[in-house]
């Protein structure tokens, strides 16, 4: 096996259904609407009161732009709210992290997800102001970790 070729390949993105957002602030709100057009079930980890309301308002908020897009494909998927960073990415093949750029934050919250990931499973980071390597030091195995950073908007 040459050294450009993984172990656990990623998923075909029109095979993956489950989709982890971590952080349900503005970008992760943004982030989620688009998993949910994408008819993706989405669980939403965000510790702050109110996350999931905020979410859903922003996706009932969102849905006329991405509809327009043509980005919707019949109604959106289900919007699972987990109140554990590990129940949220348990089982999902694609994870968008969007918590607030604090390296000690982000890096706790890898550790804390990294032994529960699905082998195949990728994790992006919507971050804008750390480096990847910055933020690779939180990973045993940061092999599966990439920068996602959207427009903004995401959707």
């Amino acid at each position: 096996m040459s050294h450009f070729e993984a172990t656990n390949p990623t998923p075909d993105p029109e095979s993956v259904s489950r989709v982890a957002t971590l952080g349900g602030g503005v970008i992760g709100q943004s982030w989620a609407a688009l998993f949910l057009a994408a008819g993706k079930t989405v669980t939403l980890f965000d510790p702050a009161p109110g996350a999931q309301a905020r979410v859903r308002q922003s996706v009932d908020a969102a849905w006329p732009t991405l509809t327009a897009l043509g980005l919707t494909e019949g109604p959106p998927g289900e919007l699972i709210l987990c109140r554990d960073a590990r129940e949220a990415v348990e089982g999902a093949q694609f994870i968008q992290e969007s918590i607030p750029e604090q390296l000690a934050l982000k890096n706790e919250l890898y550790s804390l997800i990294e032994p529960v990931l699905d082998p195949a499973a990728v994790v992006a980071s919507s971050a804008s102001g750390l480096t990847l390597s910055e933020m690779q030091s939180g990973w045993a195995k940061p092999s599966r970790f990439i920068l996602g950073h959207p427009f903004n908007p995401p959707h």
